[in-house]
């Protein structure tokens, strides 16, 4: 991900909650309003952009860690490992 394109993407959901009195709209709207800030030229299908739908999780007030392991880019590692002692500790 852009971190260009976050801080862009981020401006845009500000504005967004704004004016929706602090709320983001629901996710069919969301991607509409995003489709027509980034209007294609070529009318090619319209694929989100991992950084708006970061943005979006964001402005729903989950942390960087959460939104990155709802996007799938880090998993949060649960299970504790187990201290292994070191091998010459024996006895």
């Amino acid at each position: 991900m852009d971190n260009k394109i976050i801080d862009q993407a981020m401006a845009f959901v500000r504005k967004l909650m704004d004016k929706n009195h602090g709320e983001v709209p629901e996710w069919s709207k969301f991607q509409e309003q995003v489709k027509e800030h980034l209007k294609d030229p070529y009318n090619l299908k319209f694929k989100m952009p991992q950084e708006y739908y970061y943005a979006y999780l964001r402005g729903k007030g989950l942390t960087h860690e959460e939104c990155q392991e709802k996007m799938g880019i880090v998993v949060r590692k649960t299970a504790k490992t187990n201290n292994k002692q070191s091998f010459w500790k024996f006895w």
